[in-house]
């Protein structure tokens, strides 16, 4: 069941990063970024207390123990905003696409996950396969460049790390909606805080989003993955699902070909081949 709910995510992760695109075309970064955060955290909040019994049971101890997972989730989501700020989406997204094999050796390390030596590989294959699919020949070398590229490894680290605590908070809490309960409500205060010292509310005017739909379209789908990526932590395995939900980038390629009209050269579509025989593997 595990393998179905990590492809869910896998799908609606691709579709949402192709509506994301879509939506950030004549609108202001910042305020889809926190408008998007604010609006998920609020989401994430109301169905766990819908679905569990988070607030007859809330206690501080929980959150205080939940924090370091919304805290390296929010400075990966930052490093991963100025990384592509200062560098080129081609030279930093190859980059951040390693964050899979972080997970993947915290995985086995920490949480000591048993992966067979064949799935190991195959997980490695489809790794190397999603960054070259992403890496693009010409890359600067300018000041600027090199800061993004900094920020694209603290991406790494960071979101790495993050994805490896998921595993290991819903390991203790049995119940995913617990762990994105805490999550999200301590997401919920660092965002307000930062508009409240960096007086950012004017970012949250909706009249100011142009084509406000494809927002809320792209803040659904995303929802979905977040939530069915949980889920299937419960039952499978961090070290192959992560490689596993990395492959969405050939989700939004896809789409972008035959939505957006992109062009794939033939080199791209067989290594797009070559991902989805990886994932085929895993799924056995």
């Amino acid at each position: 069941m595990w393998i179905v709910l990590c492809l869910l995510s896998t799908l609606t992760s691709g579709l949402a990063s192709i509506i994301m695109k879509k939506c950030s075309k004549n609108n202001n970064a910042k305020s889809i970024a926190l408008i998007g955060l604010l609006i998920s955290h609020i989401l994430y909040v109301i169905v766990s207390i819908l679905f569990t019994d988070v607030l007859t049971t809330f206690n501080i101890k929980s959150f205080v123990q939940i924090a370091p997972l919304t805290i390296c989730q929010m400075i990966g989501y930052i490093c991963g905003i100025l990384s592509v700020k200062y560098a080129s989406v081609s030279t930093v997204i190859p980059i951040r696409k390693c964050n899979t094999i972080v997970t993947l050796i915290l995985g086995i390390i920490i949480l000591n996950e048993s992966i067979p030596i064949l799935k190991l590989i195959i997980s490695l294959i489809l790794v190397c396969l999603t960054i070259f699919i992403v890496k693009e020949d010409k890359i600067s070398d300018d000041k600027d460049s090199k800061k993004g590229i900094i920020f694209a490894w603290l991406f790494v680290i960071f979101n790495g790390i993050s994805s490896m605590l998921n595993k290991y908070y819903i390991n203790i809490f049995i119940n995913p909606l617990v762990v994105t309960f805490y999550y999200s409500l301590c997401g919920i205060f660092i965002v307000l805080l930062y508009c409240l010292f960096t007086k950012s509310w004017k970012y949250y005017n909706l009249k100011n989003i142009n084509k406000s739909y494809f927002l809320f379209t792209y803040i659904l789908f995303d929802f979905v993955s977040n939530l069915s990526y949980r889920f299937c932590l419960v039952d499978g395995p961090v070290s192959l699902a992560q490689p596993i939900h990395s492959s969405s980038i050939i989700i939004t390629i896809i789409g972008s070909y035959f939505i957006l009209k992109e062009k794939i050269s033939k080199k791209k579509w067989l290594m797009i081949a070559g991902v989805i025989v990886c994932v085929m593997l895993l799924s056995i």
